[in-house]
């Protein structure tokens, strides 16, 4: 019974939010698919969050287990680059299947979305992610373990749970696009450090992920400032502002690891 009123109040809290970002659009059809309830997206959040705390205390008593984690990030980091790269190759391949133009306010499909099923193996997808850190908590890499870690897996999650009830068609496919391409490229970054340290473009990767974020605030700017509706205009505006704050944390991210410093180079630790 408990667990009943926690769902529906936690849910109620997921309505308002749908209802303020579709303005007077309802949730589109993909809110009835697997995981995309809000109870489901806080579940799988308290989890990830209980896990860094709890995960956390425990390994200050245990040694780092990198050696027992070797093979599971191995295949980890192979399945990532295969999973992204085909992310990133259908949503292209949707949007110039449905015609969708090189500007942004490109049609949205709210009865049978072309790029819906894409999307949810998206938002899916960011759970997965979570084993990011997993493995940084079991290998005791702690300096990894930073605000910008944990908010950005944090928060995309959440914010693509409101996109896969809200904005689920569109213009939303150039995210997948550019999210798909980087993480094709950092999980093989990631694959490649497993076996040196001597990687020269690590900074080039957080350089990438910074013009990343420009292209999606650019997106984002575009279709405010053409009076673009096709794509709810709340959620691009609470879309842009979360990117912006990406790309602050990201810079000063790039800032510490990669300039130059009291007259020599900090060394750069992994990007997110």
């Amino acid at each position: 019974m408990g667990g009943t009123t926690l769902e529906s109040s936690i849910n109620s809290v997921g309505t308002r939010i749908i209802e303020w970002a579709t303005n007077d659009r309802k949730a589109g059809p993909t809110a009835d698919w697997p995981m995309a309830d809000f109870y489901s997206a806080v579940m799988v959040v308290a989890a990830y969050l209980g896990f860094i705390f709890v995960g956390s205390f425990v390994m200050k008593f245990v040694q780092p287990l990198d050696a027992p984690t070797y093979p599971f990030r191995f295949i980890y980091n192979i399945v990532q680059i295969m999973l992204c790269s085909y992310m990133c190759l259908e949503a292209g391949i949707i949007a110039h299947r449905n015609n969708y133009g090189i500007l942004p306010c490109v049609p949205f499909n709210v009865q049978n979305p072309p790029v819906g099923n894409v999307l949810w193996l998206f938002y899916i997808s960011k759970i997965l992610d979570f084993a990011d850190t997993v493995f940084i908590v079991l290998r005791k890499k702690w300096k990894q373990l930073s605000f910008l870690h944990v908010y950005h897996h944090t928060t995309i999650f959440l914010f693509y749970w409101l996109n896969i009830n809200v904005g689920y068609d569109g213009d939303i496919y150039l995210t997948i696009v550019l999210n798909g391409f980087i993480h094709t490229v950092m999980y093989t970054y990631y694959f490649v450090s497993m076996h040196t340290d001597k990687i020269w473009w690590k900074s080039s990767l957080t350089a990438m992920q910074m013009v990343q974020f420009v292209t999606m605030i650019s997106q984002a700017l575009y279709l405010l400032t053409t009076g673009c509706t096709t794509y709810p205009p709340r959620v691009t505006q609470a879309y842009c502002l979360y990117i912006f704050s990406l790309l602050i944390l990201f810079g000063n991210f790039f800032i510490k690891s990669y300039m130059p410093k009291q007259g020599g180079k900090k060394r750069g630790s992994k990007s997110e």
